[in-house]
This record gives structure tokens, sequence and C-alpha cells, in this order.
């Protein structure tokens, strides 16, 4: 069985509410924490308690000083839209390029220092609580996260459906 090979991001670009903020911006995703609970099984293991989870943070590393940036680092919660394009080598050595998306709803936690150099670019890293991610790559859907709204799905598979049932 081949799996295609998933090669390096080759081009990125960042909208909020729809407008363009930046290419190659870097921004880095938070995973999934779930809270855990000790229970007694030949002493002590922890179980992740599936549907609570820890704060998920999101940062955005920026160069420059812009309206880019301006309209990130806005003091209100703010709809985020990614877009990346890795190349994938597929199993007749082919090179395909294949696109990804993830739309982030978050609200900032700080505003970026920033530090100005002669001679060197401004880089601004801002941090944010997401309440909301969804990640899609090549069409399918990866993962959908919506802690306001009670959804937790991976790879189709909805894990809060059974406790949603029971409220």
């Amino acid at each position: 069985m081949w799996n295609d090979i998933k090669g390096p991001v080759i081009a990125e670009t960042a909208y909020e509410s729809g407008q363009l903020v930046g290419k190659d911006v870097e921004v880095e995703l938070p995973g999934l924490e779930f809270l855990t609970t000790s229970v007694q099984a030949m002493g002590n293991m922890d179980i992740p308690l599936i549907g609570l989870l820890e704060n998920m943070e999101m940062k955005i590393v920026k160069i420059g000083i812009d309206k880019g940036l301006g309209q990130i680092n806005k003091l209100k919660p703010l709809k985020f839209e990614f877009r990346w394009v890795q190349d994938v080598v597929k199993s007749d050595g082919t090179v395909k390029s294949e696109g990804c998306k993830a739309f982030v709803k978050a609200i900032p936690l700080k505003t970026p220092s920033l530090g100005v150099k002669v001679g060197e670019a401004t880089e601004a890293e801002t941090t944010y609580t997401v309440t909301r991610m969804q990640i899609y790559c090549n069409g399918d859907e990866y993962l959908c996260v919506d802690r306001l709204s009670g959804i937790l799905r991976v790879a189709g598979t909805d894990y809060y459906t059974d406790i949603s049932s029971l409220l």
C-alpha cells in the first residue's frame, strides 16, 4: 500500500474577515490537549476526558508593520482563514500541489512587542485563544472543534455526539 509523501509547504496566505492580511506568515495552529483523570489500574493510570480540552492557543508571526498587522491585532474576536499549498509525491513519482485551509475563530490574548533594528525586519508574534478551528486538506476535513457549540470531530468521527445526546 502506498501513502502519498507530503512535502514542504511552498506558499501560504492569511486572511482576517475575508481581507488578505499577509503572505508567507508563520502560523502555529493548536493541537488538542485533553484534560485527564487518574483511575486505578495496577496503580495509577491517566486517561483523557474526551470532550474536555485545555486552552487552545494559536500563534501568528508576521514580518513588518502594516495594515495587516493592525487587522490581526484588533481587540475583538477575529475570523481567520489560512491557505497553504504543499507538494505531494504520488506513487508513480509525479509531484502534485495540494491545497489546505484552516478556518479559525480566535480572541487575541496579547499584542506583540515590536523590535525595530536598522538592517533587520521587524517580526511580530501574536498569541490567540481559539474558540473554533476547522482544517481541510485536499478538500477533506481533517479536524473540526468548536468549543462554544460543542463540536469535536476528527477524521470524520464526531466524538461529542454521545455526550450531547445525553444532556
